[in-house]
């Protein structure tokens, strides 16, 4: 993006964004590092309205959005659209309806089903483990000395504190359409493709196509580093990238990270491929969780350490391949 293309966005606390133009009436604000995650948001500007993709960890970032939005335009938010239930994608939702009362959210059949079972019960965990965590950093603090590392727990204890807060009162707004497979919203100027082409990230990932644009939103299905498979389908992830990769785009949007391009999506597809591959090699052959940990990151690392070091700073590759060689071991053996 050039400098023309893109400008700091608003702030406050631990959500920071840069907004960057994809196409004509296309944004994105790009979640900078934060204590609480947060995803990044796809503003889509139509001839009577906006669509927002996604909502990011807390309704305090998703304020931040809606404040952008009166700068860019006068139109209202028409949907939102969630593409997975994990909490840094839905629980700003409540902001939207309060600020623009006729906004309806939509997700896919699945994804609301997880959102209403798995993702409420997580919010309860949110609060239940806030206060250990707040002692934690506290008695950390407490022991730290002076520098950097003391104002680093300092300003981890504040945002602690203030995402603990959020989280009680949060007032999760559940999607309020929900579809099957496929979703298409035709506006005069524009037309948006909601798909869902299979398991990958979660059961029910959403992508968010612009076909004339030739922009593809991802949510976490391709992110800027090592994906998160904790609740994933390593074996079905490069089968849906796949499907995905028929559409004709040129940019992506992701959950996470700058804004790519196809060469990421065939690295990403590459790696979740031959992680697969290597794992169920080593099951084949009777090793152990502890063996496959051992030989499968020497042999994915000449291909792909380097590439997904890149955002090292949110999730080191070999700490993260770790992570994703469990899931996948448990899932095929």
């Amino acid at each position: 993006m050039g400098e023309r293309d893109s400008h700091e966005g608003p702030s406050k606390g631990d959500a920071k964004f840069d907004i960057q133009k994809v196409a004509d009436g296309v944004h994105v604000a790009v979640a900078a590092p934060a204590y609480k995650v947060n995803c990044n948001t796809a503003i889509i500007e139509s001839d009577d309205g906006v669509v927002i993709v996604d909502t990011h960890s807390k309704p305090s970032a998703a304020r931040l959005i809606v404040q952008e939005l009166r700068g860019l335009t006068a139109k209202p938010v028409r949907y939102v659209v969630n593409t997975h239930f994990h909490w840094d994608h839905w629980h700003g939702n409540e902001v939207y309806p309060a600020a623009y009362p006729n906004a309806e959210i939509i997700t896919n059949q699945i994804t609301r089903e997880a959102m209403a079972t798995k993702g409420l019960k997580r919010i309860q965990d949110h609060i239940r483990q806030g206060p250990g965590e707040i002692a934690q950093i506290k008695a950390n603090l407490a022991t730290a000395g002076s520098g950097e590392r003391r104002a680093q727990l300092a300003d981890d204890l504040k945002h602690a504190e203030a995402y603990h807060a959020e989280v009680k009162a949060l007032k999760p707004a559940l999607p309020t359409m929900a579809f099957d497979r496929t979703m298409k919203l035709y506006r005069r100027d524009r037309e948006i493709h909601l798909l869902y082409l299979g398991r990958a990230h979660t059961e029910g990932d959403v992508f968010v196509y612009l076909p004339k644009e030739k922009v593809v939103i991802t949510g976490d299905a391709v992110i800027g580093w090592t994906p998160f498979m904790g609740d994933g389908y390593p074996a079905d992830w490069a089968t849906t990238l796949d499907r995905l990769a028929e559409l004709d785009f040129t940019h992506m949007i992701m959950g996470h990270g700058e804004v790519a391009g196809r060469d990421w999506l065939r690295t990403f597809r590459g790696y979740v491929h031959d992680m697969v591959e290597a794992v169920r090699a080593e099951v084949m052959r009777g090793a152990t969780l502890e063996e496959a940990q051992r030989r499968v990151p020497e042999a994915l690392a000449p291909t792909y350490e380097k590439p997904f070091s890149a955002y090292g700073v949110y999730r080191p590759w070999r700490a993260g391949l770790l992570l994703n060689i469990e899931r996948t071991y448990a899932m095929v053996s």
